[in-house]
């Protein structure tokens, strides 16, 4: 006889809307995007590894034998589909095809063990006992697949925090952007399974407590949180293709694959996000700039510091003496604004860097100590990467840095210093030129973003609005920013802020709604922070006072 009541009937409906609510989008809508499907078949996976637990405390699975043929060890496989979501997320793909066999050992081991099961059901329990078979199920099995999921649930939670060290170039806001919704689901998931655990343990060390009706809460909990997750996914999911979209398209419009062999530019992709911070840098912050030694350390202090080294420091080759010069630096070796702490002077052709300089091709050093070239500078580190800087096609310096980890550099930071280093000799390039600003036009994109932010979202309503903190949010310098306004408004950033703030007050001040409304009061919900600021801007601007203003236009606009 089966065993239903209200809880395990709901339980049973509620895994079954989802398994059909889930699968009818990933089969009717043919998802392309990986990281959409990943998700969908973790809940579609998730949904039917509750489904098999309950159908054994309906007892299901008892009265219809045959059922048991289609359970499958899913709770293991639910961390791994888990796991390949957050790297296809975080566009870490390669990491999960490294360990993804590693992943599925335990899954492949139950999938063994359920089959010796499933064989021994068939058979009436010729080959394990039925109290061996229930240990099976609710010893070893939910206790491993509880440990493993704690287990994948810590690995997770690293590749998530190293994906955010890697953005260390983009604002804290903008790395937020990026994993915020990502780490909301993987805390409901680790509380989840903290209530897993503690629903367990509640069970073992409570000995008057028995049966699957402990888990009811549990169940309902998964449920609900992944009908949440299945509701709010759609929209973000789709929101973050689009992004990604945009970025490949400015990946593919900046012609590093005339500057990238294929697998250097496949390694560039898989650090899509750097990469493109990498190019808005040198296409924004350099602009301005038109010395070479305010070049270099600007380089260093503000595009390369963000690549979470110890230590880096760029030379410059004096041809004429066939002599490296320590030009900019950070770390240890940075003194003061553009000096450098007891500067050192290589020769070409001795040590790692004149190395370099010689031969024109990158040094990679796993471990300086069986390198006898090794030149120890401010103190000994353990690696070494060295790339070289080119001009008009000779050698103009070396980009070097040092870690004291044994074998820390990666491919990928040698292909991103590539990148720097290429990008450095176009603008030394224009610097030898004497190309001493670029043009600014009406169409500039970012002028248009900061206009939208103002026009749209009212971002000028804001009494503490800052240069710097809209220039990091739309990924730019403060100074190119500056530049921007100043071209293309004619006003400095404060009068440019400000005019958006006399509009919307010349408005109200003239509409009927607003009749009533105390001048100063709109004066501050229109951003201004004080009576005096409000009133000397709006007379800068309109060549009278507020309420000078309001006597003369009344009723003549429409409140924007």
């Amino acid at each position: 006889m089966l065993n239903w009541n209200l809880y395990n009937t709901t339980i049973f409906i509620g895994a079954i809307g989802l398994l059909v609510l889930v699968a009818y989008h990933v089969f009717t809508r043919k998802i392309h995007d990986k990281t959409a499907r990943y998700f969908f078949w973790f809940l579609m996976i998730t949904a039917i590894a509750i489904l098999q637990y309950i159908s054994f405390d309906i007892k299901i699975s008892q009265k219809y034998r045959a059922i048991t043929l289609l359970f499958f060890p899913f709770e293991f496989l639910a961390p791994v589909i888990f796991t390949a979501f957050t790297c296809a997320y975080l566009q870490k793909e390669q990491l999960f095809k490294k360990y993804k066999y590693y992943l599925l050992i335990p899954f492949i081991a139950f999938f063994l063990i359920y089959t010796v099961v499933k064989i021994n059901v068939f058979v009436d329990y010729a080959i394990l006992s039925r109290k061996r078979v229930g240990n099976i199920r609710a010893e070893w099995n939910e206790n491993l697949a509880l440990l493993f999921t704690f287990v994948i649930g810590i690995w997770n939670y690293n590749i998530i925090k190293n994906y955010e060290k890697d953005l260390g170039e983009l604002s804290y806001s903008a790395v937020i952007r990026k994993t915020k919704w990502l780490k909301n689901i993987y805390m409901t998931l680790i509380l989840l399974s903290v209530f897993w655990l503690l629903t367990l343990l509640y069970i073992k060390t409570n000995i008057n407590v028995s049966g699957n009706h402990n888990y009811y809460p549990l169940w309902i909990a998964y449920l609900a949180c992944y009908y949440v997750f299945y509701v709010k996914s759609s929209a973000h999911l789709q929101r973050i293709q689009q992004e990604r979209n945009e970025e490949e398209a400015v990946f593919n419009l900046s012609g590093l694959d005339k500057l990238f062999e294929p697998k250097g530019l496949q390694i560039l992709k898989q650090n899509q996000s750097q990469v493109i911070a990498i190019l808005s840098y040198f296409a924004t912050s350099l602009f301005d700039k038109n010395k070479t030694k305010e070049v270099l350390w600007d380089i260093i202090e503000n595009c390369i510091s963000k690549l979470q080294l110890e230590d880096c420091v760029l030379y410059l080759l004096d041809e004429k003496k066939q002599v490296l010069h320590q030009e900019a630096a950070f770390g240890n070796k940075k003194q003061d604004a553009f000096e450098i702490h007891e500067p050192k002077k290589i020769p070409v052709g001795e040590g790692i860097v004149g190395s370099v300089a010689q031969t024109g091709n990158y040094e990679f050093i796993k471990d300086t100590r069986k390198d006898k070239r090794y030149i120890i500078d401010d103190k000994a580190r353990l690696s070494e990467l060295a790339v070289p800087i080119y001009v008009n096609g000779t050698i103009k310096g070396v980009l070097d840095a040092e870690h004291s980890k044994h074998n820390f550099f990666t491919e990928n930071h040698l292909y991103l210093f590539q990148l720097i280093a290429k990008l450095t000799e176009n603008k030394l390039v224009q610097v030898q030129q004497q190309k001493k600003g670029i043009s600014i036009t009406n169409d500039n994109s970012y002028y248009k973003e900061i206009c939208a932010l103002m026009e749209d979202e009212k971002r000028y309503r804001d009494p503490e609005i800052k240069l710097a903190t809209l220039s990091k949010e739309i990924n730019i310098s403060a100074n190119y920013l500056s530049q921007l306004i100043n071209a293309l408004s004619g006003h400095n950033f404060s009068d440019f802020v400000n005019s958006y703030r006399i509009k919307e007050i010349k408005s109200k001040l003239s509409h009927p709604a607003f009749i009533e409304y105390p001048v100063l009061s709109i004066g501050l919900e229109a951003g201004f922070n004080s009576k005096s600021a409000f009133y000397n801007s709006f007379k800068k601007h309109t060549g009278m006072s507020p309420t000078v203003f309001r006597e003369k236009h009344p009723y003549e606009s429409q409140f924007l």
